[in-house]
């Protein structure tokens, strides 16, 4: 029987998911990478030096999450020692142009489908006294114009994880919450401010956050920012939300 630790990871055919797999087959942890395409995810797979199964799924079908749990679960006979809940969709949409379904689809991948693998790999997570990460955003702690259902799907993710840390710890189980800035990946090219020359500040690599994560792992924070002086756009949020919606009203005018 296979002993070594197996870490599901959900969006992990490219961006922050993929870096993170990479970082964790130098620790030589069996991977399971779970995502909707099966060409990407296919080569993502065979690019790792360890043992990694590659499962298609499309984690806002809560039919497809119960299935590929009951499938996860048994590659790791019954233990699931990390899940990391990184799956995401964009919604470029404003507040006011938003179509309802898109709205919902947003929301049934980014904030259901994290709720939804989680409570379906539990039993397997509990048995491991595993490791829970979810990654958010730091859209998920500030109001975007320009993103109107993304950000709330990250609002729900990001209290739904909240409330997994501190309700997870009576089951064994430790949860850390990763709120990135913007990532380029294939889904998020941040190609408008990678294109502005002060934008392209605020833009932190899939790398760096693979090994932000990987320090909060070891450390065992709850929550982390990436970089961590984006904790500062959520504080300025809940205490001047004028502020910071005038100049989301201008940002959307620019």
């Amino acid at each position: 029987m296979d002993t070594r630790p197996l870490a599901v990871i959900t969006g992990g055919s490219s961006g922050i998911g993929l870096a993170l797999a990479r970082r964790l087959a130098l620790r030589h942890w069996r991977l399971a990478l779970v995502a909707r395409g099966a060409e990407r995810l296919e080569a993502a797979a065979a690019s790792l030096p360890v043992e990694t199964s590659a499962h298609v799924c499309d984690v806002g079908d809560p039919a497809a999450v119960l299935a590929l749990a009951a499938e996860l679960t048994a590659l790791g006979g019954g233990r699931v020692d990390l899940l990391v809940c990184n799956a995401g969709i964009p919604g470029r949409s404003g507040a006011l142009d938003v179509e309802p379904a898109v709205a919902r689809h947003v929301m049934d991948v980014n904030y259901g489908g994290m709720v939804g693998i989680t409570r379906a790999l539990w039993p397997a997570l509990t048995a491991a006294r595993g490791r829970v990460v979810n990654v958010c955003s730091v859209a998920g702690t500030v109001a975007l114009a320009r993103a109107a259902p993304y950000a709330a799907s990250k609002h729900a993710a990001l209290a739904w994880s909240r409330a997994l840390a501190a309700a997870a710890p009576a089951e064994g189980v430790r949860v850390l919450t990763v709120n990135p800035g913007p990532v380029p990946t294939p889904g998020f090219p941040q190609d408008d401010l990678l294109a502005h020359p002060l934008a392209r500040r605020f833009v932190v690599s899939d790398e760096a956050c693979a090994a932000a994560i990987i320090r909060g792992l070891e450390k065992r924070r709850r929550e982390i920012f990436v970089p961590e002086w984006w904790r500062v756009a959520g504080v300025l949020q809940a205490v001047a939300p004028s502020t910071m919606a005038w100049a989301a009203a201008r940002a959307r005018r620019g």
